[in-house]
């Protein structure tokens, strides 16, 4: 039995290809499987990537959780738009950039429920390294996947996380 771990998903620029949700009103329509649309034509697409990522994470014990700088309420609809919130069982998106408050509380919540996740069973996927130094220094050090940058792709992220989470 795999031991639980932490998942913490960035959205924008890592699960879609936008880099502001919060910059692109709502009502959201679903074009299809990979894309949505505002009623300014605004077009975001999902990167299925990302997508399978979180699925086989999930399928692997992780615990998942959106980490997002955004508005929630705008954040949530892109999701329900995609048909992709079941992947996520927290949603930590708020429109405050303190992600390891937030990633903290999480990890003290699940404790409250008997399910101890010490930091290095952490993953976090973001686009930016912006958030690592509150994080490393509030909760400790976590697996830190800066997709598209240190890792080309998904396919090296599940590879770090074979290494570092399943296989430990």
């Amino acid at each position: 039995m795999i031991k639980p771990w932490i998942l913490a998903m960035d959205l924008d620029g890592t699960v879609w290809d936008h880099l502001n949700i919060s910059g692109v009103n709502p009502p959201y329509t679903r074009l299809d499987s990979g894309h949505i649309k505002n009623s300014d034509n605004v077009v975001i697409t999902i990167f299925a990537c990302a997508i399978d990522f979180i699925k086989w994470a999930h399928e692997n014990g992780a615990i998942t959780t959106t980490l997002s700088w955004n508005r929630k309420d705008y954040a949530q609809e892109a999701l329900e738009a995609f048909g992709i919130c079941n992947l996520f069982d927290y949603n930590s998106t708020d429109h405050t950039p303190d992600k390891d408050q937030r990633l903290l509380q999480l990890i003290n919540a699940l404790k409250e429920k008997g399910i101890d996740i010490p930091p290095e069973r952490v993953v976090y996927v973001d686009d930016r390294d912006l958030h690592m130094d509150d994080i490393r220094k509030n909760i400790g050090t976590i697996t830190f996947i800066n997709i598209w940058k240190t890792t080309k792709n998904y396919k090296e992220a599940k590879e770090i996380v074979e290494e570092k989470i399943i296989k430990s």
